[in-house]
Parts: structure tokens; C-alpha cells; sequence
């Protein structure tokens, strides 16, 4: 049996910030660019999903303001925590492959094969009506947020373990 090492503690928690902070900058990033390219056009034109709260009716919107920041360090530190028991493995893999391995996981456990129907989900395909959602020009633009955000993730995530790595020596 492995004895605690207070340095691992503090690699572990250097990891877990690391991957929170970079799921919040780019999830509000890449957030930001698809409201202004993608989602505003459409809200704008009347094609706003009613499930949703609406970023125009400002008292219904401030759950969304108050709430975002924290939701999204939240998600970041599940992240980083459910990562944790696989980070003696990823400092060993190559950059290449530990991005391919965490945009994998992601895009499949947090997208594609989630258990609550949701647009882009195998679950949403099988129980949401055809016309649920945003009414967009292109109904895929609407699809290209979430994939480019965990790609962009995974990268951050890969590189910064090379960091890590070059640390531990």
C-alpha cells in the first residue's frame, strides 16, 4: 500500500484547478462566439426554443446570470475530479493521444450517449419531436458548439498535462 504524499496532493489539486479553469474559459468562450454567430440570428428572428430561458425577458434570465459562473466551475471540478484516478496514466501517453482519449470520452459520455434526451444526444434523436429546439437557418450549426468547445477543452487539458509532466521531472 502507497503511502500519502502531501506532493501528489497538491499535483492532484494543481490538475483538478487546471481542468476546472480551463472548462469555464472555454466553454464561456466558445459559448460567447456561438450566441453571436449562431443563436442570437435565430432568437432575434423569432425561432427561440420555449423550453429555454429566454436571454431577452431579463427577469427570467437572471437565474442564468446569477447561476452560469458557478454551474460552470462546478462542471469544471467534476471534470477534474472524475479525471483524477486516470492522471498517473495520461503523463504517461503523448500529447496526441491523451487529447484523443479525453475528446473521446467527452464528446461520447457528456454529448452523444447521456441518458436525458437532448438535442445531439442518441437519447434526444430516439424521444425529441423533429422540430424541437432553436428554429436556426441550418439546424447544424446548432450541433458545431459543444464539439468544438471539448475539442478546444481536450487540447488545453492535453497540453497543460505536458506541463505537468515537465514539472514532475
Amino acid at each position: 500500500m502507497s503511502s500519502f504524499r502531501i506532493d501528489n496532493f497538491y499535483l492532484y489539486l494543481r490538475f483538478v484547478f487546471i481542468v476546472t479553469l480551463l472548462h469555464v474559459v472555454t466553454y464561456l468562450v466558445v459559448g460567447a462566439l456561438a450566441y453571436n454567430l449562431v443563436y442570437e440570428p435565430s432568437l432575434n428572428a423569432g425561432g427561440f426554443d420555449q423550453t429555454l430561458r429566454n436571454p431577452q425577458n431579463l427577469i427570467e434570465f437572471r437565474h442564468v446570470e446569477f447561476w452560469l459562473y458557478p454551474a460552470q466551475i462546478l462542471r469544471g471540478l467534476l471534470y477534474g475530479l472524475a479525471l483524477c484516478p486516470f492522471l498517473t496514466t495520461l503523463l504517461t501517453w503523448s500529447i496526441q493521444k491523451r487529447f484523443f482519449v479525453l475528446l473521446g470520452l467527452l464528446l461520447v459520455f457528456s454529448v452523444w450517449s447521456v441518458t436525458m434526451p437532448g438535442p445531439g444526444s442518441i437519447e434526444g434523436w430516439l424521444y425529441l419531436k423533429p422540430n424541437y429546439g432553436p428554429a436556426l437557418p441550418n439546424p447544424l450549426l446548432g450541433y458545431i458548439e459543444v464539439p468544438v468547445q471539448l475539442t478546444i477543452f481536450s487540447a488545453m487539458v492535453s497540453w497543460r498535462i505536458e506541463k505537468l509532466n515537465k514539472l514532475l521531472g
